[in-house]
């Protein structure tokens, strides 16, 4: 993988990606910043650097966690939200991005190569969870589509 290193600005170091268990939140902030090793199960936060953070999803699934998110958020300038395209479960918790709403949020629909993808439907479930912005959808097996992300996190 190789990253262009004009698109690897400091905006695109201040994000979290949060979501749930498996979504790919963690081949995605692996694909993101070019970091090539493996994926591995996401035990806590982990950071890139100050500001770029990589979420456990059991923090989004399990409510007696949604603390470490919320204080994690707090300082971070762009949340993005990670949900399967083959998953029309709604995990979100009530008002998460209410809390932050001066916040830049983006939806990310994830595995869209998987046979049982069903992009529209995750779109209308972002929607309603109130991502009014841009919604990418990506596979990690899928350079172009990761890098129209990766531009978008680039700019001011």
């Amino acid at each position: 993988m190789q990253v262009d290193d004009n698109i690897m600005t400091d905006k695109l170091t201040n994000f979290i990606l949060i979501g749930g268990v498996g979504v790919g939140k963690t081949s995605l902030f692996n694909m993101l910043l070019g970091i090539e090793d493996e994926a591995l199960k996401t035990q806590a936060l982990v950071y890139h650097n100050e500001k770029t953070v990589d979420t456990p999803g059991e923090y989004f699934d399990s409510p007696r966690l949604y603390s470490a998110i919320i204080q994690t958020m707090s300082d971070i300038d762009t949340i993005i939200y990670v949900h399967p395209s083959n998953s029309i479960e709604r995990k979100l918790p009530h008002g998460l991005f209410q809390i932050y709403n001066s916040k830049r949020l983006v939806g990310v629909i994830s595995k869209i190569d998987l046979p049982d993808a069903d992009t529209n439907a995750v779109e209308e479930i972002m929607r309603d969870y109130g991502i009014e912005g841009e919604i990418f959808k990506v596979s990690i097996y899928s350079e172009s589509s990761i890098d129209k992300l990766r531009e978008f996190l680039s700019k001011e």
